[in-house]
């Protein structure tokens, strides 16, 4: 195998390849990317990397004077290749499965793999296809998988669970702790109706890539299997199999406590408070943040053993005065991944072990409507974002 590449252009498909490669499995093809050359077309380089739950594919131009396919470790490749000056690379590999690669006057000396040793990849078709801009996804996709678990022992919770229904699609994210949703409008009509867990490690590569733009993106539906098409981009990974979380019914119908205060004003003083509740000089142990809801004012205080948080801030609130501790942490993320034009929020709460829901107070006493709920009186149907946070038991 003999094939020049453009050194940016190579770090530019090595990249997301090397972010889906597995690094501690114990399998060495499972650990590289698979280099074809030629790939489909003439002139080109086909780089897949797959560790047999989610994988990437995608092809670059290059020059071939010898074709080949090799398995060479993702990261190895990825800091040779920037470490080298900016030009054309060679890649050469001989009989004995050692690659050359070079560029100039500066030159290394790798082992690889035939590419006959790469895993074999599922078939990247299926039966049902929505296309959307990159914008909407990734929109959606960044208000839930924040919430989403990681490393849980219940698999569903380490996705993100995809609904689609009457041209319409929902998003959940949920790690026990708190749930996250949203959804969007999908261009077109008859898109085909579907319920799936995507995990989260994929949709967080998926997330990379995907823009702010007008530009297509095309989800496509298999049996066991979801395929995201980005531009030259294809990523693909195995769904999780169960029973996603009945979220619908946690979530509270009516609130005793509604409470409205503007976005900035709230995130910057749980920012605040963050300096104090996530202390580390008192080994694990994270105090909660109270929050006391008295008349139109906002009272947060956190003692830990580095130090105290003391603030308030103005809102206006119906019902009941309210006393309840929080989580710091799931309050800020929360509030962090908020679209910037949620800039006034409806706060809900009923009592002390109840969760907290937040969400964009599109006037007062008007709502936002979530599928799979209970629709209340008033609501008006619209873009939809809503956080339900479980609260911390305050010691007497």
């Amino acid at each position: 195998m003999k094939v020049y590449f453009d050194r940016d252009t190579l770090i530019a498909a090595a990249t997301p390849a090397a972010g889906i490669a597995s690094i501690k499995n114990t399998a060495s093809n499972i650990e590289g990317i698979l280099l074809e050359c030629p790939g489909e077309d003439e002139d080109t380089c086909r780089i897949t990397a797959y560790d047999m739950e989610k994988g990437m594919r995608t092809a670059i131009p290059c020059r071939v004077e010898e074709p080949g396919k090799i398995v060479v470790k993702a990261q190895n490749l990825l800091q040779i290749i920037r470490a080298l000056p900016e030009g054309e690379i060679l890649i050469a590999v001989d009989e004995n499965w050692r690659a050359t690669i070079s560029q100039g006057k500066s030159s290394f000396e790798i082992a690889v793999m035939p590419g006959e040793n790469f895993p074999q990849l599922p078939l990247l078709a299926g039966d049902r296809n929505y296309t959307m801009p990159q914008y909407m996804l990734r929109d959606v996709i960044n208000r839930t998988i924040y919430a989403v678990g990681v490393n849980d022992q219940r698999a569903v919770f380490n996705g993100a669970f995809f609904k689609i229904e009457n041209d319409k699609l929902l998003v959940v994210g949920c790690d026990g702790a708190r749930v996250a949703i949203s959804h969007i409008d999908l261009p077109g009509e008859d898109n085909p109706e579907a319920s799936v867990i995507v995990p989260g490690r994929l949709l967080g590569e998926v997330l990379r890539m995907i823009k702010d733009t007008e530009d297509d993106i095309t989800v496509t539906l298999a049996r066991k299997h979801i395929i995201f098409r980005i531009g030259e981009y294809v990523y693909f990974t195995r769904l999780i199999e169960g029973e996603y979380f009945n979220y619908a019914r946690v979530l509270p119908k009516t609130h005793e406590t509604e409470v409205f205060v503007g976005a900035d004003i709230l995130r910057g003083a749980l920012e605040r408070a963050l300096l104090v509740t996530e202390d580390k000089l008192g080994g694990n142990y994270r105090p909660f943040i109270k929050l006391e809801f008295e008349g139109n004012l906002l009272k947060m205080s956190s003692v830990s053993s580095g130090g105290a948080f003391a603030d308030e801030i103005p809102v206006a609130k119906t019902g009941n005065d309210i006393v309840i501790g929080f989580n710091c942490r799931l309050l800020v993320e929360a509030l962090r991944n908020m679209p910037d034009t949620a800039t006034q929020l409806r706060l809900g709460l009923n009592n002390p072990l109840m969760g907290m829901t937040i969400e964009e107070a599109a006037g007062s006493g008007s709502g936002s409507y979530i599928p799979g709920c209970e629709r209340r009186e008033g609501d008006d149907f619209g873009d939809v974002f809503l956080d339900f946070i479980m609260p911390t038991r305050m010691n007497k």
